[in-house]
């Protein structure tokens, strides 16, 4: 899956917009953002040149190279900003040069020697933001595979006895690690990566990665972030309690039951990103939660070849159709624990859509109905 042409498009156009006579970027290799400027499944450093609607790459010299749609491919371990400089040499001696805020200090010192202007520019940062069919394809399908790993939790606990205030799965013991395991397992099997991602929370007694076992009563929330084959990222959390008493923790995952409908009111195309992620802490605090010590204060924001990007939910971007969202509300209490829900959305001209829906009942055995 390549969208170089559609970036290198919007590059084009805010160089013109700019005045600018080149857009130049150094991608370092676990950057998602070389893969999506060049179409190439990269694993190395990269310097990218844009330059009179011609794409230039600079790669290290041990890398092999396969073809590519660019004009050149200069291969050598000269620094960054000299490698840059030396192609826009060839067709803009002078000039102003669009880069992103991330360009290396070092990479930016040189084009400044070699006599260009750097004028900064959001231009990839923003085509990313915007996601077209394939995306909405690829990332719908690793959430997917999320779902069914989520659903491996709930079946898992639904399944589970209480043999001395302990859940037991298995003739053993049920633990944070052995569910986040078995979880990862079904990520495996759906073909996608955890990308370190997986996280099983319960009530206060700890964290993931300590082996807390699980006893009824508590709060569990189950988290994957899984990476897609193409590089695209999902985001599903649930929380489970095992013979709920129907106390905080039925009425903290109301609240974000009832945070989590507000996006598909509010988030259209139009809308401010700040005020929607405003929309859902002040739905979960509306259920008798405190905004500044309960009510999680991060509540998503953009998701795509990153498990963060923009638009963010707490700024002024506007949103459009295309933007795909984490959307995330969360409640914690220092005496209870944490009570989560987390989804994909896509913002459509007909409106927002969560992506592969899941079910979002406390009891696990909603999800083996």
């Amino acid at each position: 899956m390549s969208f170089g042409p559609r970036a290198s498009d919007a590059i084009d156009a805010a160089i013109d917009a700019a005045g600018a006579v080149g857009f130049v970027t150094v991608c370092r290799g676990d950057d998602p953002t070389s893969g999506y400027l060049t179409g190439l499944d990269v694993e190395f450093d990269v310097v990218y040149v844009r330059l009179s609607g011609e794409t230039h790459l600079r790669v290290p010299a041990t890398v092999d190279v396969p073809d590519a749609s660019v004009a050149s491919i200069r291969v050598d371990d000269s620094p960054a900003g000299m490698a840059a400089a030396a192609v826009l040499a060839d067709g803009a001696p002078t000039g102003t040069v669009l880069t992103p805020q991330t360009v290396p200090h070092d990479a930016a010192l040189h084009l400044e020697s070699a006599g260009y202007d750097l004028s900064s520019t959001t231009v990839v940062r923003d085509a990313r933001a915007t996601k077209d069919e394939d995306e909405h394809g690829a990332i719908e399908a690793v959430q997917r595979a999320a779902t069914r790993a989520i659903r491996t939790a709930a079946v898992i606990l639904d399944d589970a006895s209480v043999e001395d205030e302990t859940l037991v799965w298995g003739d053993a013991p049920l633990s944070t690690e052995r569910l986040r395991r078995q979880m990862n397992a079904t990520l495996a099997i759906e073909g996608v990566d955890t990308a370190g991602a997986t996280t099983v929370t319960v009530g206060t007694r700890g964290r993931d990665g300590d082996a807390v076992e699980l006893v009824p009563g508590e709060p569990i929330v189950v988290s994957v972030s899984p990476r897609g084959p193409n590089g695209y990222r999902g985001a599903l959390a649930r929380t489970f309690v095992v013979d709920a008493d129907g106390g905080w923790e039925r009425r903290a995952h109301v609240a974000c039951d009832a945070a989590r409908d507000v996006a598909l009111v509010e988030a259209n195309p139009g809308a401010d990103a700040g005020f929607v992620g405003s929309e859902i802490r002040a739905e979960t605090a509306a259920f008798g939660f405190a905004m500044d010590s309960e009510v999680t204060r991060d509540v998503g924001g953009g998701i795509g070849l990153s498990a963060r990007e923009a638009p963010p939910l707490d700024g002024d971007a506007e949103l459009v159709a295309g933007n795909v969202l984490k959307i995330r509300a969360a409640i914690t209490h220092p005496d209870h624990g944490d009570v989560e829900l987390a989804d994909v959305l896509v913002v459509g001209d007909d409106g927002p859509r969560y992506l592969a829906d899941a079910p979002t009942g406390l009891e696990p055995s909603r999800w083996t109905e």
